[in-house]
């Protein structure tokens, strides 16, 4: 009896990978410019993300989970601009949610993050979206902007808990920086709540980190200037027009 693989899947081991895996960039850029069609090969991979499920996975996958610089993976994406919509089998992840899980650099995530603007708004298996993942793996202010830039309706996007990015950057400790330019943003997401009932407030009185107190006076300082603010659009509604 014979079975037939899908598509596309590699029986032997590619060579992209490999140089990838040991890191060895300039080979992995000379392999994808003299076969770049196996930018479009998939392969298994075991323990892709928590160490116990398998994934198919694309080289650009590998090359952003080993932070893989900038050179190599834009010429993955010129050899198969169709990476860039690829997900990862076993929890649906674009390239750009790897990126984040596993802080690929700055300049990486942004360069993904504008080749597919709407991947930045596209959730994974468990309704997250990228921004999701840079603010639970202490990304830097620069990241969050670019997701900021990008698409702002990013920070009303809540995953299957209801947790919105905000909720994830102070509960995973992100910068002081990071949790201010979010509420800047967007300061209605300091009002809204998790399915268990939660604030971003409520969720920035118990963690243990350094910054907590500052996180705690921004957000706080975000509900008075929202309150000031549905105060002075009531009275307004109240107050005639002049003649």
């Amino acid at each position: 009896m014979h079975f037939h693989l899908p598509l596309h899947l590699s029986r032997k081991r590619n060579q992209i990978n490999l140089h990838l895996s040991e890191e060895d960039w300039q080979s992995a850029i000379t392999e994808i410019d003299c076969h770049p069609h196996d930018c479009e090969i998939w392969s298994s991979r075991a323990g892709f993300f928590d160490g116990d499920h398998e994934s198919r996975v694309l080289p650009i996958h590998v090359a952003c989970s080993l932070h893989a610089p900038l050179e190599v993976v834009r010429a993955i994406v010129n050899a198969y601009p169709g990476c860039l919509t690829a997900k990862e089998s076993s929890f649906k992840r674009l390239p750009i949610h790897v990126a984040c899980m596993y802080s690929a650099s700055e300049d990486v995530i942004e360069y993904l993050a504008r080749e597919y603007v709407a991947g930045t708004l596209e959730p994974d298996i468990i309704g997250r979206l990228p921004i999701h993942y840079a603010c639970s793996n202490g990304s830097p202010k620069a990241v969050v902007e670019t997701f900021l830039s990008v698409n702002p309706a990013s920070t009303l996007y809540a995953d299957f808990n209801g947790w919105l990015p905000l909720h994830v950057a102070v509960h995973f400790g992100a910068s002081t920086e990071v949790v201010r330019e979010i509420v800047r943003v967007c300061p209605a997401a300091v009002a809204i709540k998790t399915k268990k009932s939660s604030t971003a407030l409520s969720l920035a009185e118990k963690v243990g980190t350094k910054n907590r107190e500052e996180v705690v006076a921004v957000l706080k300082g975000a509900m008075v200037t929202g309150q000031n603010d549905t105060r002075q659009s009531s009275f307004a509604r109240r107050v005639p027009m002049a003649a």
